[in-house]
C-alpha cells in the first residue's frame, strides 16, 4: 500500500490534482488560453466575402468573418455598448452586423452606425475607438487560428516542430487540401479540458483496456460496411507506430509508417473502393499515385498519424485510411469540470461525393458522442473527474512516471534513415513523454506573471 506520504513526495514526474480544480481555473483563462493560438474554424467554412461561423477562444464567444477584402477576421461577440451578443447565428453571410439591443452596426469589425448619433451623442462620439476587439489571426493550411496576446510568437514558430507532422500527416495540400462540412456535432461532457487533450495527444496506453471491446467488435461482425472501416492507416504488413512530442506542448500520436511494400492494407481499402464504385477506385488509384509521388524521396513513408493534439484544446483525429474522415475537435473549457466539445469533420476535397460520405460515416461511427469509440473514453473521464476535486483527492498527484528517465532514448529501427531528421521528440508507441511535455509547458504558461 502507498501512504499518502510518498504519493506526494514525488512531485518531478507527478501532477497535481489541483491542477484540474476550480481553484486554477480563472488563472488558466488568463495565463494558458490568452497566451496560446487557438484553432477556431476552418478556412472552406467561409469562402466568400462576408461569410461567418460563430466559435469560441476558450470561454469568450467570437465571429471569424471573411472581410469585404477577404482576409480572415475574428472578433470577440460583444456589442462595444452594453456588451450584448452580437451574432446570434452559427454561420451566415453579412456585410453588418447589428445589435439588437441598441442597433449599433459593425463592419469589417469597425463601428459603422450609431443609431440617432447626432441626436444623443450630439455628434461628440468618437467611433474611431470603439470597434469590435480583435484577436491577432494566422491561418496555417486551412486551418485559422487566432490569440488575444498581441505578443505573441507567429503561429509558424508556435506550431514548431509539429508543423512538419501536420503537412505530411493531415493537410494533404498536394491532393487537393480538405474542406470542412458545414455545421459540426456539439456535446457537453462533466470534465475538465486537460483529459480529452492529454489522451488525443499521445495516450496509447489506454486503448487495449478502454476501447478493447470496439476492436472485437469490429473483428467479429459480419456487416462488410462497418468491418471495413478498421482498414488499417499503416502502408505496410509490419507498421512502426510511435509518438511525438512536439515543442510548446503539442503531442503527435500513433503515427504510422511505410517501411515495406506489403499490399495487405493497400488490398483492404480497394476492396472498400470496389463497393462504393468506379469513381472510388479511379480516385483511389490516385490518391495512391500522388501520396507515393510527394514521398518517393524518403526511405521511411509518413503517410498518416492517428490522432494529436495542438496545445491547448485543439484535438486531431483521422488516419491514413482513404475513407476516414479527418475529425476537428475543440474542447472548448466551460468550467474547472466541464468541457463543450465541438467535431468537425474534415473530407479530402477532390474526393467524389461517394467517398466523402463514407469519410464522414467512419468519423462519425467512431468519435460521435454516440459513436463506438468517443463515449468508452467519456465514460473514464467522467470517473476521474467524480473524484478529482473531493478533499483527501485534492492531495494525491496523479502518476506521470511511465519510462521517465528514458524520454532521449531513439526508439526508431536501426535501419531508418537518421538524415530525414524526424522532427519532435520521438518516443515508444506506448509512453508518457508527450504527457509530461504538455505538463510542462502548462506549467510554465501558469509561472509566468
Amino acid at each position: 500500500m502507498t501512504t499518502l506520504e510518498q504519493a506526494i513526495g514525488r512531485p518531478n514526474r507527478s501532477v497535481d490534482p489541483l491542477a484540474f480544480s476550480r481553484d486554477w481555473y480563472p488563472q488558466e483563462l488568463e495565463r494558458v488560453f490568452r497566451r496560446s493560438w487557438m484553432f477556431v474554424a476552418h478556412e472552406s467554412l467561409i469562402p466568400n466575402s462576408g461569410d461567418y461561423v460563430a466559435s469560441y477562444m476558450a470561454e469568450d464567444p467570437v465571429i471569424v468573418q471573411r472581410g469585404r477584402d477577404g482576409k480572415i477576421r475574428v472578433y470577440l461577440n460583444r456589442c462595444r455598448h452594453r456588451g450584448n451578443l452580437l451574432c446570434v447565428h452559427d454561420r451566415g453571410n453579412t456585410q453588418s452586423f447589428v445589435c439588437s439591443y441598441h442597433a449599433w452596426t459593425y463592419t469589417d469589425g469597425e463601428l459603422t452606425g450609431v443609431a440617432r448619433s447626432r441626436d444623443v451623442y450630439h455628434g461628440e462620439l468618437d467611433r474611431s475607438n470603439l470597434g469590435l476587439v480583435g484577436a491577432k489571426v494566422q491561418v496555417y493550411g486551412g486551418l485559422i487560428f487566432a490569440c488575444w496576446d498581441a505578443g505573441v510568437m507567429s503561429l509558424d514558430g508556435y506550431l514548431g516542430d509539429a508543423r512538419w507532422w501536420l503537412d505530411h500527416f493531415l493537410l494533404r495540400e498536394d491532393l487537393g487540401g480538405l474542406e470542412v462540412i458545414p455545421g459540426q456535432q456539439r456535446y457537453i461532457v462533466p470534465v475538465n479540458w486537460k483529459l480529452p487533450a492529454e489522451n488525443f495527444g499521445g495516450d496509447y496506453y489506454h486503448f487495449a483496456a478502454t476501447h478493447g471491446s470496439v476492436v472485437n467488435a469490429l473483428g467479429q461482425t459480419d456487416d462488410k460496411r462497418i468491418a471495413t472501416t478498421g482498414a488499417t492507416t499503416a502502408r505496410s504488413d509490419k507498421p512502426h507506430y510511435f509518438c511525438v512530442a512536439a515543442n510548446h506542448g503539442h503531442g503527435v500520436a500513433h503515427g504510422f509508417y511505410e517501411v515495406s511494400a506489403g499490399q495487405a492494407p493497400r488490398n483492404q481499402e480497394l476492396a472498400l473502393a470496389q463497393r462504393l464504385g468506379p469513381e472510388a477506385i479511379d480516385w483511389f488509384h490516385e490518391r495512391e499515385r500522388r501520396l507515393d509521388e510527394k514521398l518517393k524521396a524518403m526511405p521511411q513513408r509518413p503517410y498518416s498519424f492517428h490522432v494529436a493534439n495542438i496545445f491547448p484544446n485543439f484535438a486531431l483525429v483521422g488516419a491514413g485510411s482513404a475513407f476516414y474522415g479527418k475529425g476537428l475537435i475543440l474542447h472548448h473549457p466551460r468550467g474547472a469540470n466541464r468541457t463543450e466539445a465541438w467535431v468537425w469533420c474534415a473530407v479530402e476535397k477532390n474526393a467524389p461525393p461517394i467517398v466523402k460520405k463514407q469519410q464522414r460515416f467512419v468519423l462519425m461511427q467512431r468519435q460521435a458522442a454516440a459513436g463506438l469509440v468517443a463515449p468508452d473514453d467519456h465514460e473514464n473521464f467522467e470517473r476521474i473527474s467524480e473524484t478529482i476535486d473531493s478533499g483527501l483527492a485534492r492531495r494525491v498527484p496523479f502518476h506521470y512516471e511511465m519510462a521517465a528517465g528514458h524520454d532521449d532514448n531513439d526508439p526508431l529501427p536501426e535501419e531508418w534513415d537518421r538524415e530525414v531528421g524526424w522532427p519532435g521528440k520521438i518516443g515508444p508507441r506506448i509512453s508518457e513523454i508527450n504527457q509530461r511535455d504538455f505538463y510542462r509547458h502548462w506549467s510554465r504558461l501558469m509561472e509566468a506573471a
